[in-house]
């Protein structure tokens, strides 16, 4: 779900913007006013508080998918578990949902959903619509992730929860993704390039572009036990200690990997686009 698509994400809000300078504080004070906010149903989901203004039972299937996709994550990336407490507010009228984000974020784009990071919570904002099931395991993802992993590079923080907005039974394969890479490199206008990636420090500067190779180099990652280790390995060194070295120095320094890394991720990009293309006309 590229930014275009419908996600904004502020992470480490500065609280001195004007334009979000009520971020600063918990999502439990005065910033979030009773009137603006959903509270008919409160729902407690492992991790996840939920607050909707419309009834949503426990056993929702998506409720249920939102929290089974904690275990999901803390395997898939060798993660701890957290309690940190993930606010969801979900707003049954999408007119209700844009009238609260231009009051509270003026001068944001319009977008269906978003994550918010502060010093002191973690917040998911969604607008109850036919893509809320993907907009709410994208955005969820980042709430699991920074409970844990507060300092995670921009492009990888995106690229893994482009990965987890799949279904389950997707297995994280973006066949969208796929698809749009495996046309950019058939007009020669894309190359697979890490470190221009970690250049990027703000998701305005993200494009479609950014966000399909960011879940291009998770997926080739974790597609092997090997470079899941090592991805995991990172993850857990910038748990530690966010000033941790860039990822692509690391993996071009470890051993095991392709001697052309770059053609590697090409060729596992048109795999994939081969077997989306096969699969559709069967």
């Amino acid at each position: 779900m590229a930014c275009a698509a419908g996600c904004v994400h502020f992470v480490g809000v500065d609280p001195l913007a004007p334009q979000v300078r009520s971020l600063q504080r918990s999502v439990a004070l005065p910033w979030l006013e009773p009137g603006d906010m959903p509270g008919r149903t409160e729902i407690t989901a492992g991790q996840l508080v939920i607050h909707a203004d419309f009834p949503v039972a426990h056993q929702h299937r998506l409720i249920r998918e939102l929290e089974s996709l904690r275990a999901d994550v803390s395997q898939t990336l060798g993660l701890p578990i957290s309690d940190e407490p993930v606010h969801l507010y979900l707003f049954e009228n999408p007119t209700r949902y844009d009238e609260f984000v231009a009051r509270r974020f003026p001068g944001f784009p319009a977008r269906r959903a978003f994550f918010v990071e502060t010093d002191t919570s973690l917040s998911v904002f969604a607008a109850w619509q036919d893509r809320v099931a993907e907009d709410l395991r994208h955005e969820t993802t980042h709430g699991y992730v920074h409970a844990v992993v507060p300092a995670l590079p921009l492009w990888l923080d995106e690229g893994i929860a482009e990965y987890f907005e799949l279904p389950r039974a997707e297995g994280g394969e973006h066949k969208a993704h796929a698809a749009h890479l495996a046309g950019r490199l058939i007009e020669g206008t894309w190359q697979p390039d890490m470190q221009r990636l970690e250049a990027i420090t703000s998701a305005a500067d993200l494009s479609q572009d950014h966000y399909a190779e960011a879940w291009c180099w998770v997926h080739w990652l974790l597609a092997t036990p090997d470079r899941r280790a090592l991805l995991q390995e990172y993850l857990a060194d910038v748990r530690r200690d966010a000033t941790t070295a860039p990822f692509s120095i690391r993996l071009r320094h470890a051993p095991g990997m392709p001697a052309d890394i770059t053609a590697a991720v090409k060729a596992h990009v048109q795999a994939l686009a081969g077997e989306s293309e096969t699969a559709f006309d069967h």
